[in-house]
Formats: structure tokens, C-alpha cells, sequence
């Protein structure tokens, strides 16, 4: 087994097994980083050499790399569960068009300081190339990687489709049995179903970037982002901006919204969710409801779409999305990124920073207002 990047980073860890006795080589864990251009082109092994490659889940900063991958020669099967595969459709695919996007522009700065111009890690026909060659499977299905080697995946419970890997390797007097966690997910989502107990393993490997860290308590969220929409969206009657990940995080604020609204506690103020990215994964995530948790199963017993109510609007056009820092209305605003350093959401950000009617709030620590936004704010008062 063989790290090939380095430890102690976010977003840079790849695992290489190699079982040399037939001649397999399996790849867990490919990422991608936003700072680490040189790591992201320089493998550590020839991509031709590799023979399987098994994805935990559909994350960018784990999948986003699988298309250089292929496009430096790697050519065998890219096993992943089928909820992950229909993420990977969407999600490679924006991450092309923002890079070659971005490279325009970065490009364009080049040429007038007389640079050399950059060639983006992957392109969309990189994409549709890659996407040939996945192997979508279902969760704890056995799979026969050849006659001495398999594996099956247990729920991760981090997103939609994410899995650990359970390998079993067959050797001449034993076997061997190696588990790897992936990223891990809470037993109390939101969501998603808690992750599944593992089987016995002689071997564990586990993501653990966050692991001396605990999750914040999350009891009464819901209560806590209805108290800010009163403060902003009611008594201020301004906008309210929430920054958040078009994976995961959007859902569970909309689901939260939802449960609100029906419970007639939420007002009638329109709700945007203004991002292309974030309506498509909602799409898939009302696909598979085989991996939601029982709690919100029983929930949807009375409401069949936890992803949308009255007052709901999707928005993908740019040009409504620029209509949005016209309005006047309060309103509120769910949009991408998370981490506010890309998408929308810095265009909405722009648009409220100056104005004390308006916030940005941040989804499960209900009440930490972006200290960026308020920074900028005073700055301008």
C-alpha cells in the first residue's frame, strides 16, 4: 500500500494499493485540490500501469482528477456506487467548464505579461471520455475485481452515494481483508442514513483531516435559522444570503425551509435556490431515496417532495440570477459556494454587504454571521 501524496493537507491524499502477485493495482482515492496544480499533473505512477480504480464518492476534491487520470493513459474500470456515478455526470462536467473558464481569463492576463500560456487539467471531452469508463454498482453488492480480489461498499453516510471500501485479497494460505473509510459522515444527518458497520478488517484506513474535531450541535437549527429569516427577511425586511455547498448543504436547507413552511411557521417570502450546479444534484438526490434515513422517509409520507414548496423558485438562468440583487422584496437566497470564493453568491454578497437590513447566515451554526461580511460593513458604515 502506498500513499502517493503527502499527508497532513486537505484535498491531497490518493491511495495506491498494489497486489504484484496478479499484477493489479488499485487506486482508492483520487482528489483534487484548488491549490496544488503540480500535484493534481504529477501522479507518482504511470496511469497506464494502473489497472482498477474504486471512488468513494462523488466529491470533487475525490473525483475531480479521475479525468487526467484517463487522459495520461489510465484505461481500466472506475467501480462507484450508482447514486455516485449520476453525481460524477454533473459535477466533472461544471468542474471543466469552470476550469477552462477560469484559464480563459488567467490565460489572457499571461499573454500581456508575455507568459506562456496554461493548459486546463481536463476538458470536457476529458469528461465524457472518463464517464465511459465507470462502473456503477449497488451498495454491498460483491464485486469481482478477478478471481483473487473483490470488494463491496458500505454507506458512508457523508453525501448521496458515498461509501467505504471493504477489500478482500486472496492469497495462497489466508485472506486478506483491508477497509477504507473514505470520508465519514454524522449518525445524526440530516439527511442521509447513518454509516453502516463494517465487517472485520486486518487492516483500516481512515480519513481523519477532522478527526480531533467535534461537529457542532445541531438540536435546534431549524429553530435558529426561522429566528434569523424573522430578524432579516420581516422585521428588516431586507435579503438573506445563504452561502452553501450545491451538494448536500442546499438540500438540507431547503428540506429545513420546507418542514418550516408546512408547519405554517415560515412566511410567505420567496425562497431562491440560485445555482445550475445545486438544482441538478437536487434532482438526483430525488432519485435515491435509498439512502435517505428513516426520519425524513416518514416525513415524506405527508410531503412526497421534501425539496420543494410554494414559495420555492429554482433559478438557472444568469439573467434572473442578476434580476435578484435588483429586487427589492425581502427574500431569501440559497446559493453557491459554501465557502463563498466562487459562484453566485459573491455577485448577492456585493449586493448586501453595505446595507444593515440585509445578512449572510450560514447553515448548521445558525448563529455566526460571515465575519467577512460584517468586516466589510464596518469598514463602509
Amino acid at each position: 500500500m502506498v500513499p502517493r501524496k503527502p499527508l497532513r493537507e486537505v484535498s491531497t491524499l490518493l491511495q495506491q494499493i498494489e497486489i504484484k502477485e496478479y499484477c493489479s493495482i488499485v487506486v482508492f482515492f483520487q482528489s483534487q485540490g484548488g491549490d496544488n496544480a503540480d500535484l493534481n499533473r504529477h501522479f507518482g505512477f504511470d496511469p497506464m500501469q494502473v489497472d482498477d480504480m474504486i471512488l468513494s464518492h462523488g466529491h470533487i476534491d475525490h473525483s475531480g482528477n479521475i479525468t487526467q487520470l484517463v487522459r495520461r493513459g489510465f484505461s481500466g474500470p472506475i467501480y462507484c456506487t450508482k447514486a455516485t456515478f449520476d453525481l460524477c455526470s454533473i459535477m466533472l462536467e461544471d468542474s471543466a467548464h469552470i476550469q477552462e473558464n477560469d484559464l480563459n481569463y488567467l490565460n489572457k492576463k499571461r499573454e500581456r505579461n508575455g507568459q506562456k500560456k496554461l493548459d486546463p487539467l481536463y476538458t470536457l471531452e476529458d469528461v465524457i471520455e472518463a464517464l465511459k469508463l465507470f462502473v456503477p454498482v449497488d451498495m454491498n453488492e460483491n464485486v469481482e475485481i478477478d478471481k483473487h480480489i473483490r470488494f463491496h461498499f458500505t454507506d458512508a453516510g457523508h453525501i448521496l452515494g458515498s461509501a467505504a471500501v471493504n477489500l478482500e485479497i486472496e492469497e495462497p494460505d489466508k485472506t486478506i481483508k483491508v477497509f477504507f473509510s473514505g470520508d465519514t459522515g454524522r449518525f445524526n444527518d440530516y439527511i442521509l442514513k447513518a454509516p453502516q458497520p463494517f465487517p472485520q478488517a486486518d487492516y483500516i484506513i481512515t480519513e481523519s483531516t477532522y478527526g480531533d474535531r467535534l461537529h457542532e450541535d445541531v438540536e435546534n437549527t431549524e429553530l435558529e435559522l426561522l429566528k434569523v429569516v424573522h430578524q432579516t427577511c420581516i422585521l428588516n425586511k431586507g435579503k438573506l444570503i445563504i452561502p452553501a455547498f450545491s451538494l448536500g448543504r442546499t438540500q438540507e436547507v431547503v428540506y429545513a425551509l420546507n418542514r418550516l413552511f408546512n408547519q405554517g411557521l415560515l412566511e410567505k417570502i420567496p425562497v431562491y435556490v440560485d445555482s445550475p450546479l445545486a438544482i441538478s444534484a437536487t434532482s438526483i438526490m430525488r432519485k435515491h431515496k435509498e439512502s435517505f434515513n428513516p426520519e425524513i422517509l416518514e416525513y415524506m409520507k405527508k410531503d412526497d417532495d421534501p425539496f420543494g414548496f410554494e414559495t420555492l423558485h429554482y433559478i438557472r438562468d444568469v439573467e434572473l440570477s442578476k434580476e435578484l440583487n435588483e429586487k427589492a422584496e425581502p427574500c431569501i437566497i440559497i446559493s453557491a459556494s459554501g465557502m463563498m470564493e466562487a459562484g453566485r453568491v459573491k455577485h448577492h454578497l456585493k449586493t448586501i454587504l453595505l446595507m444593515q437590513k440585509h445578512s449572510a447566515h450560514r447553515w448548521i451554526r445558525p448563529s455566526r454571521i460571515f465575519r467577512r461580511s460584517n468586516d466589510k460593513r464596518r469598514k463602509g458604515s
